[in-house]
């Protein structure tokens, strides 16, 4: 990596495509590069660090910032950090239900106890945010809650501390790709020439109302608010204080 780069973490599914159709719409416009973010595309505008392992970077950015890079890797010494949290309930309610659709077997108990249920979603976030001892890391955290609630407030806050003045044309530009219309219709059209990824039936973009899980009841939320609460807690107050 270089040293403007700037890693984006995340335990899986929480928000790291909506962080990252936001972010990137808005930099490819106040960078007047004629391009949005697709699912076909978002790998490489926010580069999948996984997906990505064998290729060479191509920098397409004019801005002096270096490129995101998308990991979901516990804790790595890396300069420069953006991390995206979202509330475990959620997090672990989404991922259990797209495990599901990549063929797991387990159950919601079974998912929940397991090595990627809560104890991976706890280590993952701590390793971050509570455990790291990282001083000169440049960190930024964004709640997901409070990024989907107010995503121009949260990303002009992100903007400067990179030291990036998104123009007002940026800013609604980004919201606009981002609309849930827009994102849904991107999928829709990626899914419609991309047969296995169709065969899969797999969801990137949040779904209007809540994702019904059949398994999921109210004892695993108070499970899960047991283990997982007090972390999420934690860190919000770090954040507030």
């Amino acid at each position: 990596m270089k040293t403007n780069d700037i890693y984006v973490c995340t335990f899986p599914r929480s928000g790291i495509t909506y962080l990252g159709f936001l972010l990137t719409a808005a930099r490819l416009h106040h960078n007047g590069i004629a391009l949005q973010p697709t699912m076909y595309n978002i790998d490489f505008l926010l580069i999948d660090t996984n997906r990505m392992r064998s290729a060479s970077i191509a920098s397409i950015w004019r801005d002096g910032v270096g490129d995101f890079l998308k990991t979901h890797s516990a804790f790595v010494a890396v300069p420069n950090v953006v991390y995206l949290i979202r509330s475990p309930v959620d997090t672990l309610r989404s991922y259990f239900h797209f495990r599901r659709q990549l063929g797991s077997q387990d159950s919601m108990a079974e998912f929940l106890q397991g090595e990627d249920g809560m104890r991976a979603w706890v280590r993952h976030v701590r390793s971050w945010l509570l455990d790291n001892r990282s001083a000169s890391q440049s960190l930024f955290v964004i709640d997901y809650d409070q990024l989907f609630a107010h995503p121009k407030q949260q990303l002009m806050a992100l903007a400067e501390q990179l030291g990036i003045r998104f123009s007002e044309e940026s800013l609604n530009f980004a919201l606009q790709v981002t609309s849930l219309e827009c994102m849904r219709r991107a999928e829709a059209s990626f899914r419609a020439r991309n047969p296995v990824n169709a065969r899969f039936n797999l969801n990137f973009v949040r779904p209007g109302e809540k994702r019904r899980v059949d398994e999921f009841t109210a004892e695993h939320i108070s499970m899960i608010e047991e283990r997982a609460g007090p972390v999420y807690a934690e860190v919000l107050q770090s954040l507030a204080s």
